[in-house]
C-alpha cells in the first residue's frame, strides 16, 4: 500500500523548475525539454555539448552531409538550445 507521505514525496521530486526572466535555474533542477522528456540542466549542457563533438567530428572527416544534419535537420539540438537559453535566465 502506497502511503501518503511517500507520495508527497516523490511528487516534490518529479516536479519540473519553470524558466524565470532574469534568475538561473540551478544546475541540478529538472527541467522539460519540448518533445524530448525531462532532465536536469547539467544533463541538458552534457547533451549540447556531445551534439557539437559529433558535428566537428563529421567536419573534421569531411562528412559534411552528416554535419549539416546534426545542425540543422535534428529538431533536438534546437529544442535543448532554446530550453538553456530560456533557464540562463536571459
Amino acid at each position: 500500500m502506497i502511503s501518503l507521505k511517500s507520495l508527497v514525496k516523490t511528487m516534490k521530486e518529479a516536479k519540473l523548475t519553470a524558466p524565470k526572466k532574469g534568475v538561473e535555474t540551478p544546475l541540478d533542477a529538472k527541467i522539460q525539454i519540448p518533445g524530448h522528456g525531462v532532465m536536469t540542466r547539467k544533463q541538458l549542457q552534457g547533451g549540447i555539448q556531445r551534439m557539437l563533438t559529433e558535428t566537428t567530428k563529421y567536419v573534421k572527416k569531411g562528412q559534411i552531409e552528416n554535419a549539416y544534419n546534426v545542425l540543422y535537420k535534428r529538431t533536438l539540438l534546437k529544442g535543448f538550445l532554446e530550453t538553456e537559453i530560456k533557464h540562463s535566465g536571459k
